[in-house]
């Protein structure tokens, strides 16, 4: 049985990445670049994610949705591709890259839940499924108050009959093309350049290091979405060529952008195509106008609406931002500051210091580094060791002086970064981005010395493929059950009588009876819509229901 369902699911990753790129190509079509099957995924999960957003303001997300999404992009794929010549476009590398997917699999099979999942994920999908868009939506619980666009294409992967053990595949699409992506690019050429030195460090710590779906929450997307803009950063400084610049700094745009409407913790992402259009200006000043922007204005659009009918709020809560609506709570002004404690591991200290006293003179730091130092040590090893054996076997270039390209800014860029990070949420897995490209960066100049070897390159990543497929299995023999999918959880719920009505039944979990699932007994998971522990009351209007925050 599970043979067949591994086949099943081995095809469906062709299937869905294949409709994916096809609207991909709608925006790669429109800027100057070299066709790129994977790309194209990017790009088709931004256009998806802007369509689906928007699309929910008037229907539910039903299966005849999500189908309708799947036969477009497949539509507009072949429409664009010739079957024949695709065909014929196959290589023999391309089995390194079936190779690839095949022992990436594992990771999908019997996968361990991450401690979001059944607390917010799961039950945002449930309420895209059964309701349109919905008026104070943030009153279900604080985790709503920003949203993460990311989250908005999980409904289209929940299939029919509360099966959701594919809502997790994008995220996982998203590794997989990234990993192939940087693969590709590498064996592909036939010089190395500072930009391609900057994915193997990346590609190297991503495998050693993210070897479980339950390690990808929306953080781990946000990461490769930042990635790919810091990557394009380095490529428009690569070339003299006035319409690949044109192409990059738009592709750094987008990519930065989506990062941070996925988590706001990637703001300082946007300080690189400002600085790009700003040191540019000549030759980017009116691009910025042409029809592939109109995209990114409106994606941004549409997700800040999506936001001010969640919260009343345009952006991440703020006096500046919020209007005075029905559904409005103004304990969304306080969501920073508790998020703030949280990230800065107040826990620790609470009974010393009060929450304001913490804060201030960075007393917190050194409770915060007690408990996150031995976490940062090991990814920065992650990130920098195995990049520094792989650089260290290759050949030397001789009689060649490698100049740096933008290194002061990009030191700057970090610099900034890590400042906001440690300012709002140092936590390690949101600053993934910037100490990948802050310990590149310190490094940069030995490994452009360096002659690729491409033999010793595949020789590594497969070592590291490997190792992520043994720990995979490791994991799997200690599973009861082999299945494609996440491990399930059970609550029973209650009915809150009090607030339920004729618009809507609010249920909540039932804790006595959940003991069974420990901590995860408390949390929703798949209780029918609409699952809060908060006293909201629920009114409806021209079709729309509206959550306002009761008092207690």
């Amino acid at each position: 049985m599970i043979v067949f369902e591994l086949i099943l699911f081995f095809l469906s990753i062709g299937v869905f990445s294949i409709s994916i790129a096809g609207f991909g190509t709608l925006l790669s079509s429109k800027i100057k670049i070299k066709s790129n099957f994977f790309l194209d995924i990017f790009l088709g999960f931004i256009i998806i994610s802007a369509l689906i957003t928007t699309l929910h303001f008037f229907f539910k997300i039903e299966i005849n949705i999500k189908f309708l999404f799947l036969l477009i992009g497949l539509l507009i794929f072949f429409r664009k591709k010739n079957i024949l010549t695709l065909i014929k476009s196959i290589k023999k590398r391309d089995i390194f890259y079936i190779l690839i997917i095949g022992l990436l699999i594992p990771m999908f099979v019997s996968q361990k839940y991450h401690e979001d999942f059944g607390y917010y994920h799961l039950p945002y999908a449930i309420a895209f499924l059964e309701e349109k868009i919905i008026f104070g939506f943030a009153n279900v619980d604080q985790s709503y108050v920003y949203n993460s666009i990311w989250l908005n294409i999980y409904p289209v992967f929940f299939l029919d009959e509360k099966n959701y053990n594919f809502l997790t595949f994008p995220s996982f699409l998203l590794f997989l093309s990234f990993i192939i992506f940087s693969v590709s690019r590498i064996l592909n050429k036939k010089n190395i350049e500072m930009s391609d030195c900057y994915l193997i460090v990346v590609l190297f710590y991503f495998i050693l290091k993210f070897t479980r779906i339950s390690e990808f929450g929306v953080d781990f997307p946000a990461s490769i979405f930042s990635v790919l803009g810091i990557f394009y950063f380095i490529k428009f400084y690569e070339t003299n060529e006035n319409v690949e610049k044109k192409s990059f700094f738009y592709l750094n745009l987008v990519f930065s952008f989506f990062s941070v409407l996925i988590k706001l913790s990637t703001l300082p992402m946007i300080i690189l195509p400002i600085y790009l259009y700003s040191f540019n200006f000549k030759n980017l000043k009116f691009y910025v106008f042409n029809i592939q922007f109109l995209f990114i204005y409106s994606l941004g659009f549409v997700f800040f609406i999506q936001q001010f009918i969640y919260t009343g709020c345009l952006f991440f809560p703020s006096n500046f931002t919020c209007l005075n609506v029905s559904w409005f709570n103004f304990e969304y002004l306080k969501l920073s500051n508790y998020l703030e404690l949280v990230n800065k591991s107040y826990a620790n200290a609470k009974a010393i210091y009060s929450p304001d006293d913490y804060l201030k003179n960075f007393t917190w730091f050194s409770f915060w580094l007690k408990r996150n130092l031995v976490e940062i040590l090991e990814h920065l090893m992650t990130i920098i060791f195995p990049s520094l054996i792989f650089f260290s076997i290759l050949k030397k270039k001789y009689n060649k002086k490698y100049v740096s390209k933008k290194e002061g800014f990009i030191y700057f860029f970090c610099f900034l970064y890590l400042f906001f990070w440690l300012n709002f949420s140092p936590v390690f897995r949101f600053a993934i981005p910037v100490f990948a490209t802050l310990s590149f960066i310190i490094f940069s100049r030995f490994y452009m010395t360096k002659i690729l070897s491409k033999k010793i390159f595949i020789t590594f990543i497969s070592v590291f493929l490997l190792f992520n497929f043994s720990k995979n299995i490791m994991r799997i023999k200690d599973t009861k059950k082999v299945f494609i999918g996440i491990q399930q959880i059970e609550n029973k719920y209650l009915l809150n009588e009090e607030n339920s009505n004729e618009n809507a039944n609010i249920y909540y979990p039932d804790i006595e009876k959940n003991t069974q699932n420990g901590w995860q007994g408390r949390l929703c998971w798949d209780i029918p819509f609409i699952c809060t522990y908060n006293n909201i009351g629920v009114g409806k209007k021209n079709g729309y229901l509206i959550f306002n925050k009761l008092k207690n």
